[in-house]
């Protein structure tokens, strides 16, 4: 019991009255350069982190979101980025194997003293044959508007 006051009057008290850690700004951006078109594709998601403010930033952690319940992510080893100094940037390497379902997905990025920063999206393509039913459906409806409109009258 007195190690616990002791432990408490000599660390946490002189900490209370420290200087906060002052505020900084991230920016956060996500890339692929994989074959990401089928199920079951693998491919990789690279995540930059910079500091783009006046002082450092510590406790970094991003995650990819709306990644669907088919989809398999893994992480990378350690997801943390403990400490950011002003103007760094440093990336994270995410492995994502493709389920059926389409998706677009993008990055948070959450750090101890910066507020939560949104990435940059990368849609995951549909199929090239959804696509093109999508182009052929657009282009009947697109010839009977202008079929009908050529019938009114001037």
């Amino acid at each position: 019991m007195l190690l616990c006051m002791l432990l408490f009057f000599a660390v946490i008290v002189p900490l209370a009255g420290a200087d906060p850690i002052p505020q900084t700004h991230l920016f956060l951006s996500l890339d692929t350069q994989w074959e990401h078109t089928n199920p079951g594709d693998i491919f990789v998601v690279r995540a930059d982190v910079k500091n783009i403010g006046d002082s450092t930033a510590f406790l970094i952690q991003v995650h990819l979101q709306d990644i669907p319940d088919d989809w398999t992510i893994q992480e990378p080893s350690f997801p943390w980025i403990l400490v950011l100094e002003p103007g760094q940037t440093k990336p994270l390497f995410f492995i994502v194997e493709r389920g059926p379902t389409d998706a677009t997905i993008y990055a948070e990025a959450e750090a101890y003293n910066a507020p939560v920063v949104i990435s940059n999206t990368i849609p995951i393509p549909v199929e090239l044959v959804v696509i093109g039913i999508l182009c052929l459906v657009g282009s009947v409806l697109f010839y009977r508007e202008a079929a009908f409109r050529k019938k009114l009258p001037r």
